[in-house]
């Protein structure tokens, strides 16, 4: 279940920040397909300093990009 809610939080972030999982991957510095993987809950990133800075990028904390937080981040 958590890696279904993981996928769900890095396309909804993308999504809603307009950007493409291509533009992401160019800017965490690995291959769309490695985002594309992440996204559908195939992997989650091995390297733990990928979530700090997807969370960075989308401006939000860890918890939420990783599903363990189900507060929406325009609420804090």
């Amino acid at each position: 279940m958590l890696l279904l809610t993981r996928k769900n939080r890095i396309k909804e972030l993308c999504k809603s920040s307009g950007i493409t999982m291509e533009e992401l991957a160019n800017q965490l510095l690995v291959s769309p397909s490695t985002v594309s993987q992440w996204a559908n809950g195939k992997r989650p990133p091995f390297d733990s300093t990928k979530w700090k800075e997807i969370a960075d990028i989308f401006n939000v904390r860890i918890d939420y990009v990783m599903g363990l937080d189900r507060i929406d981040p325009e609420h804090y």
